[in-house]
């Protein structure tokens, strides 16, 4: 997927046109990771949020489990004082989430992707609950925490929005995650839309994907 601009149309990079494209960009990268994923054996992914609808409903890939993750706030949130705290999570944390995800098998390997729901993000375009942000403190970390614990290993793409790079880092490295790749939104407008050189896409979230260390 090329999305081409219109014309000699030079879209600010804050208009929603180009929020949509972008959007689509990093949803293309995210099934492009998980194409590697399964190819390499994969056959069970993790969906955070409602970001991928159209994927889940046209699922390509009639051996792999997909299962959907909706609500941050029952079955993945830790206990009250443990948002902050790195390592992998306890058994008894890993074994809530596998009943809160139904079809979920920690033994097997795992692609996750955690994507933005554009419809939670703020006036501002900056997501919410990423981060640790005010909408859900906390919760990346924990689905970092959650998945680093799977016995079959475990590979995931975030979206991370520009406040959110610093304690998501952190929470990737604290985790014990390594950063395979961190892209710029710049990087995937050049990698997946045609646009014109030397816009400024600052204010637009950030594509990192990692895996667990072994």
């Amino acid at each position: 997927m090329r999305a081409a601009a219109a014309g000699h149309e030079v879209a600010h990079p804050s208009d929603g046109r180009n929020r949509r494209l972008l959007a689509a960009a990093r949803q293309r990268y995210a099934e492009d990771r998980l194409a590697d994923a399964v190819s390499a054996g994969t056959r069970q992914v993790l969906v955070f949020g409602t970001a991928l609808d159209t994927f889940i409903a046209h699922n390509p890939y009639r051996d792999v489990r997909v299962i959907r993750v909706t609500e941050h706030d029952g079955g993945i949130v830790p206990p009250p004082g443990d948002s902050e705290s790195g390592g992998r999570a306890t058994p008894k944390q890993l074994a809530e989430f596998v009943r809160f995800a139904p079809g979920f098998e920690p033994g097997d390997p795992v692609f996750a992707i955690r994507l933005d729901d554009p419809g939670r993000r703020g006036s501002g375009g900056t997501a919410t609950d990423l981060g640790g942000g005010p909408t859900c403190p906390g919760a990346t970390t924990t689905v970092l925490r959650l998945l680093a614990s799977c016995q079959g290993g475990a590979e995931i793409v975030l979206e991370v929005p520009p406040t959110g790079v610093t304690s998501v880092a952190r929470a990737v490295r604290d985790t014990g995650w390594v950063v395979q790749e961190d892209l710029s939104a710049d990087t995937l407008a050049s990698r997946y839309l045609d646009v014109a050189a030397g816009q400024d896409f600052s204010v637009e979230p950030r594509m990192v994907r990692a895996r667990v260390a072994q």
